[in-house]
């Protein structure tokens, strides 16, 4: 997730995008089986079933509870980068004017009459807003899945070991 947010732009080609999902992918395999083993903790091999039951019901219900508040956090970083963007967006700004002006001389030049090229190069400036926006948000959201995982990491220390020759009852400490 921190790598995501190192290497997350605009301008991200389809192999990039490709090799920060082959990135994320890659600890999958190291995340669910430590995950299953500590579910299993001393507890006696008849409970088996009712622990793997247990499991993948949290599993469901943490990836629901998990979407909404990614798409939660989504939503409300790009609305809080869209407002600190938009807040450099004026008439009083030079390098609004400048892209402003330079955006309609173009659309003047491909075609468009004086009016029209102001208002589509403000619907164009708009656009591209909106995107920078939807962008820092997702760097936002990945940060924080990354501070998350860290602390889950780092939390995996605590967790009891397993005695097998315990046979089945939970170890009290």
């Amino acid at each position: 997730m921190y790598y995501s947010t190192r290497d997350l732009d605009l301008e991200l080609s389809f192999w990039s995008a490709s090799r920060l999902r082959m990135v994320q992918a890659f600890g999958l395999g190291f995340l669910f089986v430590p995950i299953t083993l500590s579910a299993y903790v001393g507890v006696a091999p008849e409970k088996g079933n009712n622990v793997s039951g247990l499991v993948n019901f949290m599993r469901n219900i943490g990836s629901s509870v998990g979407t909404s508040m990614v798409t939660t956090l989504l939503a409300r970083r790009a609305q809080f980068h869209q407002s600190t963007l938009s807040y450099h967006a004026t008439n009083y700004d030079p390098a609004f004017q400048s892209q402003l002006s330079g955006l309609s001389g173009q659309l003047v030049h491909a075609g468009a009459s004086v009016p029209d090229a102001q208002v589509q190069a403000y619907g164009r400036i708009y656009q591209s807003m909106l995107a920078q926006s939807q962008t820092l948000a997702y760097i936002d959201t990945f940060k924080v899945l990354a501070i998350a995982a860290g602390i889950m990491f780092l939390m995996a220390f605590i967790v009891r070991k397993n005695d097998p020759a315990s046979g089945g009852h939970a170890i009290v400490e």
